[in-house]
C-alpha cells in the first residue's frame, strides 16, 4: 500500500493562524517524512493568507485544495478522504493546531493492533496542551451528562490511567483511518458541520464489528480550538445542529462499552 494520505483542514482569519499552520506542516513533515499531505483550505475568510500558505506548503512538496466556500469539518476532510479511498490509502485526520515533537508517530499509529489482534479501523493518540496537561486521552460517555467527552482531561499529561491502550472514540484531531475501514463505513458523515462527527464515525465503525484504539505512546501536542474555538454564529448554530444529530441518529444506542463513572 502507498504511504499514508495525511489530511489537514485550515481556516485561516490572522498571520497568527497562518503561523500555527506553518508549525504543524513542519513538525509533521520533521517527524513523518514518508506520509503525503494534502491541505484543503474550509473556505477561509481571510484570503490574503492563501498565498503565502500555498507557497508554504509547495516549499514541503505537499499539496493545497482550496475551497471557496466555508462548509464545516466533515465536508472539509472528506475531500482528503475521500481521496485516499480512491488512491488505496490509510488516511490520517491532522487537525491544523497540532504539532508533532517525537518521530515514530506515525509508524506506532500503522502497527496498532484491536483486541482481536486485526490491524485497528481507527486509531488514536494521547494529545497535550502547550502546558503538558491531557487535551485527549480518547473518548468516553458520561451517564450523568448524558453526552460524551475527552478521558482524563486536564490531568497530568503521564498520567497512569492515559498511558494504557483503550478500546474507546478517538478524536479526529489525529485520528487514522485505515483504507479497509474507510471501504467499509464510507467517509464522514457531512451532516455533522461542527462537532461530534469523529463520535459518530467512531460509533459507525464500532456499529460495523470493527474496533477503534486509543494509542498513548503517540503523542503530540494540541492548540486546541485556535481556529474554530472564536465563536460566531453560524459556528454555534452548527455546534447545537450537531449535538442534535448525534442525539438524534443514536437514539437508544447502548453506549455503555464507553461509559465512565467519573462524571
Amino acid at each position: 500500500m502507498s504511504a499514508p494520505l495525511c489530511v489537514i483542514p485550515t481556516y485561516l482569519r490572522t498571520p497568527q493562524d497562518l503561523d500555527l499552520v506553518a508549525r504543524c506542516l513542519v513538525s509533521l513533515w520533521s517527524t513523518a517524512p514518508s506520509a503525503d499531505v494534502l491541505v484543503v483550505d474550509d473556505g477561509s475568510p481571510e484570503r490574503s493568507l492563501l498565498a503565502p500558505l500555498a507557497a508554504a506548503i509547495d516549499e514541503l512538496g505537499y499539496e493545497l485544495i482550496a475551497k471557496d466556500e466555508n462548509e464545516g469539518f466533515s465536508r472539509t476532510v472528506n475531500v482528503g478522504l475521500r481521496r485516499a479511498l480512491e488512491t488505496g490509502r490509510d488516511a490520517v485526520l491532522v487537525n491544523a493546531d497540532i504539532e508533532f515533537h517525537e518521530a515514530g508517530w506515525l509508524e506506532r499509529m500503522l502497527v496498532r493492533t484491536d483486541t482481536q489482534g486485526r490491524p485497528a479501523a481507527v486509531v488514536g493518540a494521547r494529545l497535550l496542551y502547550p502546558n503538558g496537561c491531557i487535551q485527549h486521552a480518547g473518548v468516553f460517555f458520561s451517564v450523568r451528562a448524558r453526552s460524551f467527552w475527552h478521558r482524563c482531561h486536564h490531568g497530568p499529561g503521564n498520567l497512569p490511567e492515559a498511558l494504557d491502550p483503550m478500546r474507546c472514540p478517538v478524536t479526529a484531531a489525529l485520528q487514522l483511518i485505515r483504507h479497509d475501514t474507510l471501504a467499509e463505513v464510507g467517509l464522514y458523515d457531512e451532516e455533522f458541520r461542527m462537532a461530534y462527527e469523529d463520535v459518530d464515525y467512531c460509533l459507525r465503525v464500532f456499529a460495523a464489528g470493527l474496533e477503534c484504539i486509543y494509542e498513548p505512546t503517540v503523542c503530540a501536542v494540541h492548540h486546541e480550538s485556535v481556529f474554530r474555538g472564536r465563536k460566531t454564529p453560524k459556528i454555534e448554530g452548527w455546534h447545537r445542529d450537531s449535538a442534535q444529530r448525534l442525539a438524534t441518529k443514536w437514539a437508544g444506542a447502548d453506549f455503555s462499552p464507553f461509559a465512565e463513572a467519573i462524571l
